[in-house]
């Protein structure tokens, strides 16, 4: 069987002749968290290891209870970490054992950030000796990253706009291309404060604000 061969295609000439530029936007929202997440726990010492483990085991039931009675539900406590360590003293260059060591870490979620304070003084008040990684979330997070994306378009598409008054071309302000480069990660919380509570003030926390960014890729036709 036999086919002719032309040295240009007939299909594609008209797409040869196409002027194309590539843009990046970007967008943003700022947010308040409403959530947030936190390691709370109890560290228990002791030279007799049955007797730290039912120590670290009572104090760490009673926080979970008080937790509880005030309103944290049983499906936002999760443990996180359980260790027994062997802890030891230096003297004189000779390694002496002092006792052992038990951490019992609890993972909180908390839904309203406003009892966060609240409930890190329940905690400690009732045998919590120990408090890390305050992270704060939104739970309208995918909300949110849809309205950075459509600003992170219409950037691109003032992009367009400026490069097409720049050059003399008319830029169709419809890309025929549009590719997401955003890693949908969890954000990166601000810092926050964390005092501490006296008689008459709950644990300060400030929750701060997210920016929550996403960026494309798009490809626009001018002529």
């Amino acid at each position: 069987m036999y086919y002719s061969s032309s040295p240009a295609n007939p299909l594609f000439p008209a797409r040869q002749r196409e002027h194309k530029v590539k843009l990046f936007g970007e967008g943003y929202v700022l947010a308040t968290p409403d959530k947030a997440t936190i390691l709370i726990g109890v560290v228990t010492e002791s030279k007799n290891l049955q007797e730290a483990q039912q120590t670290n085991a009572t104090k760490t039931n009673t926080v979970i209870n008080a937790l509880l009675e005030n309103g944290v539900p049983r499906q936002n406590i999760q443990t996180s970490d359980y260790q027994i360590e062997i802890d030891y003293d230096f003297q004189n260059g000779v390694q002496v054992f002092r006792g052992y060591r038990i951490t019992n870490l609890l993972q909180i979620t908390i839904d309203n950030i406003e009892n966060v304070g609240k409930l890190v003084d329940i905690a400690v008040e009732n045998g919590a000796n120990t408090v890390r990684n305050i992270q704060m979330s939104v739970s309208n997070h995918e909300e949110l990253y849809n309205l950075a994306l459509a600003n992170a378009i219409k950037n691109s598409q003032e992009k367009a706009a400026i490069v097409g008054e720049t050059l003399g071309v008319t830029i169709n302000q419809t890309p025929f291309k549009v590719k997401e480069i955003t890693a949908r990660r969890p954000e990166i919380p601000r810092p926050m404060v964390l005092g501490l509570s006296t008689e008459s003030a709950t644990t300060p926390i400030e929750a701060g604000q997210f920016k929550i960014t996403a960026m494309i890729e798009a490809d626009y036709q001018f002529s």
